[in-house]
């Protein structure tokens, strides 16, 4: 005998076959939204990768072993000068550059009228004239210690000129003697002789004999010149005044 169910034909469907397939998909579910957002991500990961433009760096110059040892040669020479206790005196080249600019023993520079020298302050030069020879060097300029470290563009400075091997006459006279500086400024210093007497007619013979030049100059490049026998210049020494 068949036993009749007592359970309603609504609550059949719901607890039944139909009950199991919504349970099923309850089960399903988070696998399949993992899924979405793997492919998801695949997706966006895709479209950044193919949209991302790649810049290609420009390759560094190729710079040659001998431009390089030139660099590094020149960057140890200003180190050294930046460093040297004797640049705390403004107006004066270093005592490292003094000594590669002083010419060696056996050669000096020569001047003549025919053919006047141009040197740099440290440098001698053999000078001959039809009365006589000498051997001069110009040092300088000397500035003022409370310039130092100024922004001045002008300045009182002071060089010294040396005659020594002299030989027959060499003519002395303020008006021989010339600075022209940084402006171009023509001038005409106070020549003394530097143990402070008064300046002879001719360098002494027998000695060395030095002058003292003195006068207020601009700042930068100039050229001290010595002309004894006219307005032409016979010898002349670039300098370089700094106060800053």
């Amino acid at each position: 005998m068949r036993t009749r169910s007592t359970t309603p034909m609504g609550a059949s469907r719901v607890c039944g076959p139909g009950s199991r397939r919504v349970s099923g998909w309850i089960e399903v579910l988070p696998a399949l939204l993992a899924a979405s957002l793997v492919v998801g991500c695949g997706a966006s990961t895709s479209t950044s990768t193919s949209t991302t433009h790649s810049v290609a760096t420009p390759p560094a110059p190729r710079v040659s072993r001998r431009v390089r040892a030139q660099e590094a040669a020149i960057h140890r020479q200003v180190l050294t000068a930046l460093h040297h206790d004797s640049h705390a005196r403004y107006g004066q080249v270093p005592a490292n550059l003094r000594a590669r600019q002083k010419a060696p023993a056996n050669q000096t520079l020569s001047a003549s009228a025919a053919r006047p020298a141009d040197a740099i302050q440290g440098i001698a030069v053999k000078l001959h004239l039809r009365s006589g020879t000498a051997l001069a060097t110009a040092v300088g300029p000397d500035v003022p210690t409370r310039i130092q470290g100024s922004a001045d563009l002008h300045t009182p400075a002071t060089w010294n000129l040396t005659f020594d091997e002299v030989h027959g006459t060499i003519p002395l006279s303020r008006s021989m003697f010339s600075i022209t500086d940084e402006q171009g400024m023509l001038l005409s210093p106070r020549v003394t002789a530097a143990s402070g007497g008064p300046l002879p007619a001719a360098v002494p013979a027998g000695r060395p004999f030095t002058v003292q030049l003195q006068t207020v100059v601009s700042v930068g490049d100039g050229k001290l010149r010595y002309a004894p026998t006219g307005r032409a210049w016979l010898a002349e020494w670039d300098f370089d005044v700094e106060t800053d």
